[in-house]
């Protein structure tokens, strides 16, 4: 299968999944550290882009807790609409993360929260390149990965753990790969975490926190 048809699989996966997101999904819970770790880069008013914002809660909070000044995208149009419904002044939008449509040096900090994982290894480097085009010089990006546990583990489609009848494509990212990917893409690594994944509501890979600078 090609990047065009994996990446349009996830798409209608996830316009099925938009109504139990909101509910089922946890990882922003567990991840909550990493998160704010990395918006501690910044100050408020600054510039952030949510790429795969989902149905909009880590957007709104960004704003209302840390009061950056967000633009939220997400591929899924359903995601989207829950998103404006739930929070309608959240700036949020349909966009392609590979043809992100932002004047270079929009933005102080791009975030990147389990959306780079449906994107296949060689589409990668292509979207961290439309994300440094878009940050400003010295610019932060953050990423959520799924790292593979063992080397039986591979990019494919998984069942989702909440609704097993719906599979997406997942590319697992380990250490080596995501250092060569910023390094490609002329980012500089900040700090990588890790945690273990929840088996009740996670797929079963460790999580990866990356946070790196343009250079």
């Amino acid at each position: 299968m090609n990047s065009k048809n994996i990446i349009h699989q996830d798409k209608k996966a996830y316009d099925i999944l938009a109504k139990l997101y909101k509910t089922k999904v946890k990882s922003a819970e567990h991840d909550h550290r990493f998160i704010e770790k990395f918006l501690s880069l910044l100050e408020p008013k600054q510039e952030i882009l949510d790429m795969g914002a989902g149905t909009g809660e880590l957007s709104y909070e960004m704003v209302k807790k840390h009061l950056l000044k967000v633009t939220a995208i997400d591929l899924s149009k359903k995601m989207v609409r829950m998103a404006k419904n739930h929070y309608p002044e959240l700036n949020i939008q349909q966009m392609d993360m590979r043809d992100l449509k932002f004047s270079p040096k929009s933005f102080n900090a791009v975030f990147v929260n389990y959306s780079l994982i449906h994107i296949p290894e060689p589409e990668v480097i292509k979207v961290l390149k439309q994300i440094h085009k878009v940050l400003k010089p010295k610019g932060y990006v953050y990423f959520s990965l799924q790292e593979p546990i063992s080397k039986k583990q591979e990019d494919d489609f998984y069942e989702v753990i909440y609704k097993k009848q719906v599979k997406m494509f997942i590319n697992l990212i380990d250490e080596k790969e995501i250092r060569q990917y910023l390094k490609k893409s002329k980012f500089k690594l900040l700090w990588i975490g890790r945690r273990e994944s929840d088996k009740k509501t996670e797929y079963p890979f460790n999580k990866m926190f990356v946070a790196a600078q343009k250079m």
